[in-house]
């Protein structure tokens, strides 16, 4: 039998302040947000110590690892929209477990992809236009952080079940030392002390994986010693296939939205290469940028998507229309010194990761264009987190797909009109479209009407 006191709550986030509560969840879900950016910053920040070769075999390794992080992130969102509506509905039975089958689905996901990735690595990363050196580079970074696959998957699950039961602490706590664990590691490993020898790339690698390591080891055992308001005690000894349909459905859709962007992001590295390693190292920097001023626009996304889930669990649609309108603002405010920093002093931003000459140049303009991109972005990550707050991730996944084609089609068109800079027009137009879009489809209200607690059959474990 599961304990009556199996879950209890540290806030309510149906009732009192609705900027509160937004705050309450937004602070350590955007510091959660830049703290995962921050593994990949390190990484790029040592390795482009390196030198542009060592630079852009990680870039092309991180573009592929984003699609890893996407299925496992894809999974977490069905995790997060299903534990939020039962928490709202105060039903915190059915939400312990709902946890306990998305770690099944996420343990078998990490073996599969951990296997693929370390086989398969070679022939995706000479399709993206690795070669020699860069390729060499890269499969070896790639096959350690495969290595590691099942501690992004398990890490991102129990705190994506966290944040949905109004706890984004713990998950900021832990990240926070897996952070300051890869900077300490990073250097040691990259460039030697005492009798550790320099590994280079690898060493990069392997301190990205052992920090994730240990911030997996630490969740799980906070979690297992009753040390969080979630306590997952008799979940894990029954398989509810059921539920984990429900889960699969609402991540799916969600897993290839992301996806998508991903194989976007993939497409424009193929259309840049051809420009030459100073560009495909200043593309990779760019997006590494361009993800830190997205990083806040994430965490507030998820703080609205834990509010808009525990509200229409709880019958508040108004409060949850509301909750996502807040959470944009406050993103645009937070927004505003980014977009300033990147037009006024892109070239310095471009110089702290690497001083060649051609790569600040096509970093600085790649930079200016970003600035301007995000803005649009940001009606993208918080409203679109909202909806699939709401459990309404098919909507979405096709609004991204239309935009995403574009993106491609006038990013290719512009490089060959117009270079580089046509490649920055043709992504700055796609970003227009997709927040018109999905402007739409919140104004439209359907995600208000999503039904997911219905038909589920909770067979308590033996």
């Amino acid at each position: 039998m599961i304990p009556k006191k199996l879950l209890k709550p540290t806030r309510d986030l149906t009732e009192g302040s609705i900027f509160r509560s937004v705050i309450y969840l937004g602070i350590p879900t955007i510091a959660i947000s830049l703290l995962q950016s921050g593994f990949n910053l390190v990484d790029m920040f040592f390795v482009g110590k390196l030198g542009p070769t060592a630079l852009a075999a990680v870039t092309i390794s991180g573009i592929v690892i984003a699609l890893l992080i996407t299925l496992a992130v894809g999974i977490s969102i069905g995790t997060l929209s299903l534990v939020a509506r039962f928490w709202g509905a105060k039903s915190y039975r059915q939400a312990a477990l709902v946890v306990g089958q998305s770690f099944y689905i996420s343990l078998l996901l990490s073996i599969f992809f951990g296997i693929g990735g370390w086989f398969g690595c070679r022939p995706l990363l000479c399709f993206l236009g690795g070669r020699g050196e860069v390729l060499e580079l890269a499969v070896v970074y790639f096959r350690i952080i495969s290595a590691g696959a099942w501690t992004i998957f398990i890490f991102v699950t129990f705190s994506s079940a966290l944040r949905g039961a109004g706890d984004a602490w713990t998950p900021f706590k832990v990240m926070a030392l897996g952070v300051v664990l890869n900077c300490i590691l990073d250097p040691i490993l990259i460039f030697g002390w005492g009798k550790i020898p320099p590994l280079g790339v690898p060493g990069s690698a392997l301190a990205t994986v052992f920090s994730r390591l240990v911030t997996t080891g630490l969740i799980i055992f906070l979690i297992g010693r009753d040390r969080t308001h979630l306590n997952l005690t008799g979940v894990f000894r029954r398989i509810n296939l059921p539920l984990m349909g429900k889960i699969i459905r609402i991540g799916f859709f969600s897993s290839v939205e992301m996806l998508i962007r991903s194989l976007a992001v993939i497409g424009l590295l193929r259309i840049v290469s051809p420009f030459g390693t100073a560009a495909l190292a200043a593309y990779g920097i760019g997006v590494r940028i361009r993800m830190i001023g997205m990083m806040p626009g994430i965490g507030m996304g998820y703080a609205a998507g834990t509010m808009v889930g525990q509200s229409l669990g709880a019958g508040l649609p108004d409060r949850a229309r509301r909750s996502a309108w807040l959470a944009w603002k406050i993103y645009g405010i937070l927004l505003l010194p980014v977009i300033l920093l990147l037009l006024l002093f892109s070239e310095n931003v471009v110089g702290f990761f690497n001083r060649d000459h051609q790569v600040l140049l096509i970093g600085k303009e790649y930079l200016e264009y970003t600035a301007i991109i995000l803005i649009f972005l940001s009606f993208v990550l918080v409203l679109g987190k909202s909806l699939q707050g709401a459990g309404d991730t098919r909507g979405p996944m096709f609004i991204t797909l239309i935009s995403m084609l574009v993106m491609w089609g006038l990013a290719w068109a512009g490089s060959e009109l117009r270079g580089l800079e046509g490649v920055w027009q043709g992504i700055l137009a796609a970003s227009i479209l997709n927040s018109l879009l999905i402007l739409y489809w919140f104004r439209r209200g359907g995600w208000l009407r999503q039904k997911h607690m219905a038909n589920l059959n909770f067979s308590p474990p033996d």
